[in-house]
Formats: C-alpha cells, structure tokens, sequence
C-alpha cells in the first residue's frame, strides 16, 4: 500500500458531504415528531411513516458512509455481496438508472487485494453521480478477469465540474468542491491500495477499469 496524506481541507469537504446527505432524513425525522407532538394521536399513521422512512433512509446512507469512508470497508470480512447490497440499498432498481451484474462478476472476488471492496463501492457511487439522467450502469469482470469494468450508457454521462481531474489526482486541492470532493476520494483510496483505475469517455458511454493488481 501506498501513504496518501489528506489536506484539512479534503477532510472538511468529505465531513461537509456527509451531513449534507444525512440533513434531509434526519430533518424528516424531526419533522414526524413534532407532528406528533402537535397533533396526538390525530397524527395518525402519516407522521409515523414519514419516521420510519426517513429513519431507513438515514440507515441505508449511514451504512454507505461506512462502507466507503470508514475502515469497515477495508475490512476482510466485507465482500462483494455487502457492496453490492450498500449500492443496491442507495440506487435502488426502478428509478431513472438500472444497475446491471454481469454473472462472471464473482470470478474476480477469489482473492481481492485489501481495500478492493472499498473502492469499488467509491467507484460505483462516482458512476451514478456521472448519470444526469435515466441510463445504465453496468458492473463485469474484465476479459483477463484482472478486475472489474464499470460501464455507464445513457445520455452523455459525464463527470460533474472538475471530477475528472479529482479522480486522476490533477486538482489543487484548494480548487475542490463538493461535486469533485468524493472522485478526488475515490482517486486517493485506488491510490492508497495500488489499485489502478483509469475510465475512457465517449459519446454516450463512460467506461471506468479498476484492476486487482497493476
């Protein structure tokens, strides 16, 4: 592995992320109990479903900050099914972006290298991020079976302001902002576990590589 050493800054960009992800379920959840404080029981099952899906909401994106952000993510017992499932909990299927497995995914999974997982999981919320509008986002095995490739389709998906410069590392760190903030992560963890990941662009396709091993 490789020593990355974060600027304040990224770490007050990654910190400033969270919160503004987790403001609105909470801020929900918030408003659900002063309803009831309010009304009673005339509050009825509405304030208590408000509650409860706000609370999942705030579960399902907790579980994501800590699969992607947190150690859990590097931990050994984390695997392919626990980001698989995080992503799925967070880009639930029916919306405007289908997410596609390939069935030969699983022959890169033997024996991933630490922080693989981690990565991946970065990766994958970064390729949603570049979908502005309904499209697909497909996740195979790479030919040699050497890694994974992240293919997005759909109408020109492309990287937010200056993402792509983040991912790669070309950025002042003071030039981030909160649309570059997670690929500039994204970049530094690949980094960090020498996992090398590049991505081609083309009209109406995005294609990123994240390899087991250089």
């Amino acid at each position: 592995m490789s020593d990355i050493v974060l600027h304040p800054r990224v770490l007050e960009l990654m910190a400033s992320r969270i919160c503004h992800d987790l403001v609105s379920p909470v801020g929900a959840i918030s408003n659900g109990v002063e309803l009831m404080e309010e009304l009673g029981p005339a509050a009825g099952a509405e304030a208590v479903q408000l509650i409860a899906n706000s609370a999942k909401q705030a579960g399902v994106r907790l579980k994501a900050f800590r699969l992607s952000y947190g150690a859990a993510g590097s931990d050994k017992n984390i695997g392919f099914k626990e980001i698989r499932e995080a992503f799925s909990e967070l880009v639930p299927g029916g919306g405007r972006i289908q997410t596609q497995y390939a069935d030969d995914i699983g022959l890169v999974f033997s024996m991933p290298p630490t922080g693989f997982f981690k990565t991946l999981l970065n990766l994958l919320v970064l390729a949603e991020e570049c979908l502005h509008g309904e499209g697909t986002l497909a996740v195979a095995a790479m030919a040699d079976k050497s890694g994974v490739v992240v293919t997005l389709t759909g109408k020109n998906p492309t990287f937010r302001g200056d993402a792509a410069a983040a991912l790669d590392g070309k950025i002042e760190v003071e030039a981030l902002d909160a649309r570059s903030i997670h690929a500039y992560l994204t970049g530094r963890f690949a980094a960090h576990f020498d996992l090398p990941l590049t991505w081609t662009a083309e009209e109406g396709r995005l294609v990123f590589l994240l390899k087991t091993a250089a």
